[in-house]
């Protein structure tokens, strides 16, 4: 890749849904250069997908989140775990994972014994497969773009969030907008208009009326990592004690290689995931916060290999 392409790359970090003809003013090139170098980061896996960040709270789900470590499992069985996984229309995120823990997913829902029904239905098939699991639910997340793909030191725009947000009034032809634009941000207007039978200015309202609404967040592009020369670490910190929580919010805020901040109950005190060139830089930056905040007790991590999923959206 070159610089070219690292803006484009940037750009589509920022706003997946920006037209080409807006990131080509943006980066300096022709439409018809963006176009193919699109295709070309598309083709050769770096741009994996596009998904759309919507605060579900807004609309009644929440999410549990689920860890496992496998035992007496070959690969088979464990590419067979992870599509039973891929397959349900449940599913938030599903990752490879290399640590602790093998596979991470979690779950929409709107209370607990929606969970529950999938949690036994999922054990029924594969419990004696599962030595480790460890269960909590997302109460807020914080997504941040990327600075670092062309070296700036903070993020231009704010944080992308949701959770802890009051039920917004929708119908179901929102759900179903939500529905298809949650696993292709890029999704045209005209091809939604066709799904849905609907005039296209009617669905073009509409998606701007859950942007302005707050139901949709974003627009981001899925990379892959290990192409881009990046790996991935989950982070989780024990405090001694949660009074300068907020500041530990704040700092990560403002790092260019931290993507996400996650709250949740019976997770860690303080959970963060990062993005960075090599375990040489992550773990400098690992130290920097230690030396910051001398009330971290205790901390772990894991790398996460690869997405399988993401879709902010129960497909419904």
């Amino acid at each position: 890749m070159d610089l070219k392409d690292k803006r484009i790359l940037y750009q589509l970090d920022l706003n997946a849904r920006q037209t080409n003809t807006q990131i080509a003013k943006k980066v300096g090139l022709s439409k018809d250069v963006v176009n193919y170098r699109i295709k070309s980061l598309e083709k050769e896996g770096i741009i994996t997908g596009y998904y759309t960040i919507i605060d579900t709270s807004k609309v009644g789900y929440f999410s549990f989140r689920v860890y496992l470590k496998l035992i007496d499992s070959t690969p088979v069985k464990e590419e067979e775990i992870i599509n039973f996984l891929i397959n349900s229309k449940k599913t938030f995120f599903i990752v490879d994972i290399d640590g602790q823990f093998n596979i991470g997913f979690s779950v929409w829902v709107k209370d607990i014994y929606e969970f529950e029904e999938f949690y036994l239905n999922f054990k029924k098939k594969y419990k004696q497969f599962i030595k480790k699991e460890q269960i909590s639910i997302f109460t807020f997340a914080y997504h941040f773009h990327r600075p670092y793909l062309l070296e700036k030191k903070q993020s231009e725009t704010q944080a992308l969030s949701f959770g802890k947000s009051e039920l917004i009034k929708h119908d179901e032809i929102d759900l179903k907008i939500l529905n298809l634009i949650s696993s292709n941000a890029r999704i045209p207007v005209i091809e939604i208009s066709r799904k849905l039978n609907m005039p296209e200015r009617t669905v073009a309202f509409r998606i701007k009326q859950l942007e302005r609404k707050k139901i949709i967040q974003g627009y981001r592009a899925l990379f892959n990592l290990n192409l881009l020369g990046y790996e991935y670490y989950k982070v989780d910190f024990v405090l001694k004690n949660i009074s300068r929580l907020k500041h530990l919010i704040n700092y990560a805020t403002l790092h260019p290689n931290i993507v996400y901040i996650d709250q949740t109950i019976a997770g860690s005190d303080f959970e963060f995931d990062l993005e960075v060139k090599n375990k040489q830089r992550f773990l400098h930056i690992i130290n920097e916060l230690r030396t910051k905040f001398p009330e971290i007790r205790e901390w772990n991590y894991f790398t996460v290999r690869k997405y399988n999923k993401l879709i902010y959206f129960p497909q419904v």
